[in-house]
């Protein structure tokens, strides 16, 4: 009974957290110094020009995408989990939380 207390608000402070969107800081876009100067520096130290970044659903839908998805679960595996997903997600969402963090 008490795990379930510890469990649940952990379980929906994780899917908060998973669900607000990282942020990035980027550098002012308009720079104090002069373009004679800026050349001076990127000569003197061998300097590139930056890559822009890559966007933010971009690198989440590679996360997402990539990577081994492994074989085929079975008909009954998908239907015994939907069950369980429709009857109580609670006990769904926390144990494939618990899965995924044993491997």
């Amino acid at each position: 009974m008490q795990s379930k207390k510890v469990l649940i608000p952990v379980t929906l402070l994780l899917l908060i957290q998973l669900s607000v969107p990282v942020s990035c800081t980027f550098a002012q876009n308009n720079p104090v110094i002069d373009q004679e100067t800026k050349e001076r520096i990127k000569e003197q130290y061998g300097l590139e020009e930056p890559q822009p970044p890559i966007p933010i659903l971009e690198q989440q839908q590679n996360k997402l995408l990539g990577g081994d998805w492994g074989s085929t679960p079975s008909v009954g595996a998908v239907v015994l989990e939907l069950t369980i997903w429709i009857r109580n997600p609670l006990i769904f969402i926390s144990q494939q939380l618990v899965h995924s963090l044993k491997s």
